[in-house]
Parts: C-alpha cells; sequence; structure tokens
C-alpha cells in the first residue's frame, strides 16, 4: 500500500492531470468565433464568381473587425516602435492593418472545391490564451493546418495570431515592418502597405 505521503501526490497529480487536458468553461465561445470566421471563408470560396473581390472583401470585413483584435495585433508588430507614433498614426496603421488583412483573405480564399474546417482541440496557454488548432480539409490535398492564439477582451475571444501550416503570419510581418521603419522611417511603411493593398484590389481607405 501507498504511504499517505505517495497517496496524496499520486491524487494531486491526477487531480492537475484531469485539469490541465479538460477544456475550459469558456472553450465553446472562443471556438465559436474561429467557427464563424471559417463559415465567412467558406461562404465567400462557395460564391467567389458571383461576389468577386469587392463582394468578398464586404462579406469579410465585419467579420475580421469582430473577430481579430487588430489594435493589439498592431502594437505587438510595430514592437517598440508604436509608442514612437502618435495617436493619428497609430489609428491610421491600425486601419490600414486591417484593410491589409481583408484584403488578404478575399484574395486568398477566392475558389472553391468542397473545402471545409474542422477544429481538432483546444490548448489552454498562459495569461488565460488559448491555442484553438484547426485544419482547411481539402479534396485531393492534403489538409492546411491552421492554429489560432485568441485572448479575451471585455469579455469577449478575438484572435491576436494566426499559424499556417507553422508559419507564424504576425513574426514575419513584425521582422518586415520593423526593418522598414528602421531603414525607411514610418512614412515608408504606410506607402508598401497601400501599394500591397492595391496590388490585391482592396480599398486604400475606407468605404
Amino acid at each position: 500500500m501507498k504511504s499517505p505521503r505517495r497517496f496524496i501526490q499520486h491524487i494531486f497529480g491526477i487531480v492537475l492531470l484531469v485539469y490541465s487536458t479538460c477544456p475550459l468553461a469558456d472553450d465553446t465561445a472562443a471556438v465559436a468565433v474561429i467557427e464563424q470566421f471559417h463559415a465567412s471563408l467558406i461562404n465567400i470560396m462557395q460564391n467567389a464568381e458571383s461576389l468577386q473581390f469587392q463582394g468578398r472583401y464586404d462579406t469579410l470585413a465585419p467579420v475580421l473587425e469582430s473577430s481579430f483584435d487588430t489594435p493589439l495585433i498592431s502594437q505587438v508588430i510595430l514592437s517598440r516602435y508604436w509608442s514612437e507614433l502618435n495617436e493619428e498614426q497609430q489609428k491610421q496603421f491600425v486601419d490600414l492593418f486591417n484593410r491589409l488583412s481583408i484584403s488578404t483573405y478575399a484574395s486568398r480564399f477566392d475558389s472553391d472545391s468542397g473545402n471545409s474546417f474542422k477544429t481538432t482541440s483546444v490548448e489552454e496557454l498562459k495569461k488565460g490564451r488559448l491555442l484553438i488548432k484547426t485544419e482547411l480539409i481539402r479534396q485531393n490535398d492534403k489538409p492546411v493546418k491552421f492554429d489560432y492564439l485568441v485572448h479575451q477582451k471585455a469579455g469577449k475571444w478575438y484572435i491576436i495570431s494566426v499559424i499556417a501550416d507553422g508559419v507564424n503570419d504576425l513574426s514575419l510581418k513584425r521582422a518586415e515592418y520593423q526593418a522598414i521603419i528602421n531603414d525607411k522611417g514610418f512614412d515608408s511603411l504606410i506607402s508598401e502597405i497601400e501599394n500591397k493593398i492595391k496590388e490585391l484590389g482592396g480599398p486604400l481607405s475606407k468605404i
């Protein structure tokens, strides 16, 4: 028979294991944000031809704006440069980056061949954040993994990072944008983003 001390340690270990593997009480709300976003992507893919780029953009805009914490994402991307910007410049970057994100999704998800999304797991991370792992199931091709880092703000879950097949777009943009600011300044970064939006077909100002 185990000693009382070993027995207590054993029970405590089981409690920790159960706690770490059981879903959080609010997992459902967090997953719902991702699945609503995915439903919008499926919608624009299925209706890509009739919607055209502008229709896909208009469909995605309210969903991205309510699902992504773009102000926080902007601060993370610009890092130390964020505090050097005035309030007007900060708002300009947040707005422009939001339009770039919408334009990018509208451009990439422009056709459908029976695609579907599947949520595979939810992991609890530090600071109350969650990592929601999903897959884009494609006909006659291997699935694409999409992992979403989400956090809560004012009682609502928001996406703060997307990792596609192991590639963190947030990290890539952070390195790229900081290099541009360091070498050419903030105005040059704004011009670069505007050119990218224009190249994708998106609006350079709010509609």
